[in-house]
């Protein structure tokens, strides 16, 4: 080892040593604060979104005696980016923060959340722990949150359904021609009374054709919707709702039974498991989930949703901070009680391989529904980032009129340079 690594290490180790003594001082009281929201991240039931953060400082307080943890309960997500701003119109912006996904490319550019970039390199902390979209949902050109909670969307399908028509159900490398050819052959009329009763899917949207593609059109100054593949991936669509005949599947449809293939975010199908979920949805036939279908075997199709804790930039206890943080995200205690008790799965690998992990999906394997923990993890080893800028959802709420309306017309092909020109005028 060369003398200038030597002494490196020995100045990591003398920092390390230094941070120690400064936050177990006993005279030196802290008192660190916590932004987050009330609620799920993900817009489904849990009422024990506290529960996680409470275990999270109780021990935290533990370990660090002279450190007090204190948060505002009862913030809203509707609420939460107003209430933020506030804070930091006001300077008492919280030492750590959660972090909504409209909101980071704006607090990350304007300098209110920390660089952790010299953090994370200091410490030598191993990113490869995480699942890498994760890791970068929460970095722009550097990274200045890390992933607390994640929510991939996968496949639902009706085993049962299939298993009827004599259908093998298909593998986790399965592509859009085997969505579209299965779909096709479950499309029919069983009771010969002239109306179709039986359907391939519900609830596949322009969004999740596009992420079957592999293309992402919205960037901050522009959209590319006028693209080869873009107008073949809506023709698809188009050639897929073609198939009911223009009846309008529902969801009471899919727990009737009578729809082969639903997209579903894992909270979504999480929140439909537990009692009384159980009772009174998915009770009449067997469901099991996989990656969403793409163009070829081994395109990344999965979209993913992250939840982002990052911390102030101005925190008067970068230290202490960083440490809470980090127990926050990297716990693996901490992160196997969000899976449990919180309807999103963990952004780290080792968590959702666990035992435990392993051992509430099979919960769910021998009632109605399944998901495998194994294809579980492949699907979040290779998923796909939603754009990170501050008009994003204002954009995507317009796009998702404008292309629905089209679809529904049958004039997409020749509407979508429209389209593209009214959302490059929105974003400019």
């Amino acid at each position: 080892m060369t003398r200038i690594k030597k002494g490196i290490l020995t100045l990591v180790s003398l920092s390390l040593v230094l941070i120690y003594c400064l936050i177990n001082d006993p005279s030196r009281d802290i008192t660190l604060t916590l932004g987050l929201y009330a609620g799920s991240s993900w817009d489904v039931p849990n009422g024990e979104s506290y529960q996680v953060i409470d275990q999270a400082i109780k021990k935290f307080e533990k370990k660090y005696p002279n450190v007090h943890v204190e948060y505002k309960s009862g913030i809203i997500k509707d609420d939460y980016s107003s209430w933020l701003a506030n804070e930091i119109t006001k300077g008492t912006t919280p030492d750590v923060f959660m972090v909504l996904p409209d909101d980071f490319n704006t607090l990350s550019s304007i300098g209110i959340l920390k660089n952790l970039d010299r953090l994370i390199k200091e410490e030598r902390i191993d990113t490869s722990l995480f699942y890498q979209s994760a890791l970068f949902a929460g970095n722009n050109g550097s990274q200045y949150a890390l992933p607390y909670e994640i929510n991939p969307t996968i496949m639902c399908i009706n085993h049962d359904l299939l298993t009827k028509e004599g259908i093998a159900i298909p593998s986790s490398n399965w592509t859009i021609d085997d969505f579209y050819n299965i779909s096709n052959q479950v499309t029919k009329d069983t009771n010969n009374d002239g109306v179709i009763d039986q359907y391939g899917y519900y609830g596949f949207d322009w969004q999740d054709v596009l992420d079957c593609y592999g293309l992402q059109v919205f960037k901050e100054d522009n959209c590319h919707l006028d693209k080869k593949e873009v107008k073949e991936a809506f023709l698809y669509l188009t050639k897929l709702k073609a198939l009911s005949n223009g009846y309008q599947v529902s969801s009471e449809d899919f727990d009737q039974g009578k729809v082969a293939f639903c997209p579903l975010t894992f909270a979504q199908y999480r929140t439909y498991q537990p009692y009384p979920y159980r009772i009174s949805k998915y009770t009449s036939f067997k469901w099991s989930c996989i990656s969403m279908p793409g163009t070829k075997s081994n395109t990344i199709t999965t979209h993913l949703d992250t939840s982002l804790i990052g911390m102030s930039s101005q925190t008067k206890h970068q230290e202490i901070a960083w440490e809470f943080l980090k127990m926050l995200t990297m716990d693996e205690d901490i992160q196997q009680s969000l899976l449990d008790n919180s309807k999103g799965a963990s952004p780290l690998k080792k968590v959702m391989l666990s035992k435990r992990t392993k051992e509430i999906l099979a919960q769910d394997a021998v009632s109605y529904a399944s998901l495998d923990s194994d294809v579980l993890n492949k699907i979040l080893e290779n998923t796909l980032v939603e754009p990170k800028f501050k008009e994003y959802e204002n954009i995507l709420e317009k796009a998702d009129y404008l292309i629905n309306q089209s679809i529904d017309q049958g004039t997409i092909d020749n509407d979508l340079n429209k389209i593209q020109k009214k959302l490059e005028n929105e974003l400019k």
